[in-house]
C-alpha cells in the first residue's frame, strides 16, 4: 500500500469510532497509521468507550481488510484526502466530528474560493423550485460554489441552477461515491463531476441508507462559509442541517415563503424566531455579504426566462395584481386569469412578496385582498 492510506480506509470503516476518537489514536502512535491500526489491544490508552461500544468495535475491526480496501479504492478511480492532508477542505477540519477521510470525484474548492451551501425539501413547491433555480444560478454567476446533497427537490434543483450559470457546484453524497443515488440523478452526478465535485465519507459500496443522511448534513454545512435555506418543514432534514450551521458558526440565511405553505414553516420560524438569521429575498442579499462589489448582472435569456417576470415587468404585475385585489380573490381564481399572464409559481412568487411588503393580506380560504385601497 501506498504510504498508510489503506489505514486510514480501515479506520474510517470502522463506522462505530468517530474521527475525535480515531484522530486520539493517531496522535498516540505519533501519526502512524499502520502501528495504530495493529495494536488494537492499547486503544483503551485512548479511546473513550463503554464496553459494549469496545465488543463492537473490535470485532468489526477482524472482519476489516485494509489491502482490500486500499485496492478498492485504486479500482474505484476516485481521488481521496484524509484529515490532515495538505488538499483536505480547511473549512472542514474546524468543524466537530469532522469526516476522517473523504472520497471525491472532480476538483475540490480552493481555501480562496466562497462556497455556499443551498438546501431546501425534497418535495419542492413551484415556488421553491423557481426560488432555487434563481438564487442558485444568480449566485454561481459570481463565482461562488455552490453546495447541497444532490437529493431529489430544492438540492437538484440547485445543483442544476449553477450548472445553468456555468458555475461550480458540489454534491455530498449519503452513500459511497461510487452508489449514484437517487439512480434519476445519473447524468447531473457526472456533470457536477464535470463542473466541481461530488464528495463522501463513506466507503465505497455503502447504500444511501437513511441513518447517513443526518452525518451526510454536518458536511453540506462544514463545507460552506454560510447556508440558504429555501424551503423547509418544521423538523425536516434542511433543518437538521440548519442546526449543525448554528453550531459551526456558519451565516445562515432564510428565504420567506407562503405562510400557507408547510413547506415554509421551517424557514419563516428561523425568520421569526432566530436573532441571528438574515432573511433573503434575493441573490444580492446574500452576495453583499462577503462581497463589496456590485453583483454581476445575469443576461442569458434562458436565464431572463427562468426569472420570470422580470424587473419590468415585475412592478407592472404587483400593480396590476393590486388592482385586481381590491376585492377578494381565492388563489385559484387568481391563476386562472389569463389577463395576468403568470404561471403558478410565479403568482405564488408575487403573493409573498406583496404581503412581505404588507401590501396585501391573505384571508380564510386562500383568499388575498389589498391593504390600502385605490392602489394607482
Amino acid at each position: 500500500m501506498e504510504t498508510q492510506v489503506g489505514y486510514y480506509l480501515a479506520f474510517n470503516a470502522l463506522y462505530k469510532l468517530n474521527s475525535s476518537n480515531v484522530l486520539r489514536l493517531l496522535e498516540g502512535f505519533g501519526g502512524d497509521a499502520a502501528a495504530a491500526w495493529q495494536s488494537p489491544q492499547q486503544w483503551d490508552r485512548w479511546v473513550r468507550w463503554t464496553p459494549k461500544l469496545k465488543e463492537d468495535v473490535l470485532r468489526q475491526h477482524q472482519t476489516i481488510d485494509p489491502v482490500r480496501l486500499y485496492s478498492d479504492y485504486l479500482a474505484a478511480g476516485c481521488g481521496l484526502t484524509w484529515l490532515g492532508a495538505d488538499d483536505y477542505p480547511a473549512a472542514l477540519a474546524e468543524i466537530f466530528d469532522p469526516p476522517l477521510v473523504l472520497f471525491y470525484r472532480g476538483s475540490l474548492p480552493s481555501p480562496e474560493e466562497l462556497a455556499l451551501a443551498l438546501i431546501g425539501s425534497r418535495r419542492a413547491t413551484p415556488y421553491g423550485h423557481q426560488v432555487a433555480e434563481i438564487f442558485a444560478r444568480d449566485l454561481a454567476y459570481q463565482g461562488i460554489w455552490i453546495i447541497s446533497g444532490m437529493a431529489r427537490g430544492i438540492d437538484s434543483i440547485c445543483h442544476r441552477g449553477a450548472l445553468s450559470a456555468g458555475g461550480k457546484t458540489l454534491a455530498v453524497l449519503g452513500s459511497g461515491i461510487d452508489v449514484i443515488y437517487p439512480r434519476e440523478n445519473e447524468k447531473l452526478y457526472y456533470e457536477i463531476c464535470d463542473h466541481g465535485a461530488v464528495v463522501s465519507e463513506f466507503p465505497l459500496g455503502m447504500a444511501a441508507l437513511a441513518q447517513n443522511f443526518p452525518r451526510r448534513n454536518r458536511i453540506i454545512s462544514g463545507l460552506a462559509q454560510g447556508v440558504v435555506v429555501i424551503e423547509a418543514a418544521l423538523n425536516s432534514g434542511t433543518m437538521h442541517t440548519v442546526n449543525h450551521a448554528l453550531e459551526q458558526g456558519k451565516d445562515v440565511f432564510a428565504v420567506p415563503g407562503p405562510i400557507t405553505s408547510q413547506y415554509s414553516k421551517g424557514t419563516n420560524q428561523l425568520i421569526r424566531e432566530c436573532p441571528s438569521m438574515v432573511m433573503a429575498t434575493c441573490a444580492e442579499d446574500i452576495w453583499r455579504r462577503y462581497m463589496d462589489t456590485p453583483m454581476k448582472q445575469w443576461t442569458s435569456r434562458s436565464a431572463e426566462r427562468a426569472a420570470q417576470p422580470a424587473a419590468d415587468k415585475k412592478n407592472a404585475g404587483e400593480q396590476q395584481l393590486l388592482q385586481i385585489l381590491q376585492t377578494p380573490y381565492q388563489f385559484d381564481q387568481l391563476a386562472g386569469m389569463s389577463e395576468l399572464g403568470l404561471t403558478t409559481a410565479q403568482l405564488a412568487s408575487l403573493l409573498t412578496i406583496l404581503e412581505i411588503k404588507g401590501l396585501i393580506r391573505q384571508l380564510p380560504g386562500k383568499y388575498y385582498q389589498t391593504v390600502v385601497k385605490n392602489i394607482k
